[in-house]
């Protein structure tokens, strides 16, 4: 998981090589509008790191049996050109396969992250 994030923040082809092929994504900053494949995953990816001035990310905790993650994530940033300032807390929902991600739906609840991946915390 922390190659994922630090590829997130890094190039495009660091990204690219930690998705699998047939990703789904819901991401909670897109209202959990599906977008699929590596090129949509991309496409998101990259319009929200143009979004912000400055960013980061904390993983507060990583809990994962097998191809199931919830990831608890704090993103701290600034935007571009507004200067509006975010604290978000959120936990990724994440399934892997074969070494990549082929699954993220982002909770805003831990409890809600964890029943759906299956697993207990």
């Amino acid at each position: 998981m922390r190659t994922f994030f630090s590829a997130f923040e890094g190039d495009d082809e660091a990204f690219r090589g930690t998705l699998h092929p047939e990703i789904e994504w819901y991401p909670i900053e897109e209202n959990r509008t599906p977008t699929c494949g590596v090129h949509a995953a991309m496409w998101n990816r990259n319009a929200w790191l143009e979004a912000w001035d400055e960013h980061s990310f904390h993983l507060e905790e990583v809990i994962e049996d097998g191809e199931s993650v919830v990831v608890g994530v704090h993103i701290t940033a600034r935007g571009r050109g507004s200067g509006i300032e975010v604290d978000v807390r959120f936990y990724a929902q994440i399934r892997v396969r074969d070494g990549r991600i082929i699954y993220i739906y982002d909770h805003e609840d831990r409890a809600a992250a964890l029943e759906a991946a299956g697993l207990s915390g």
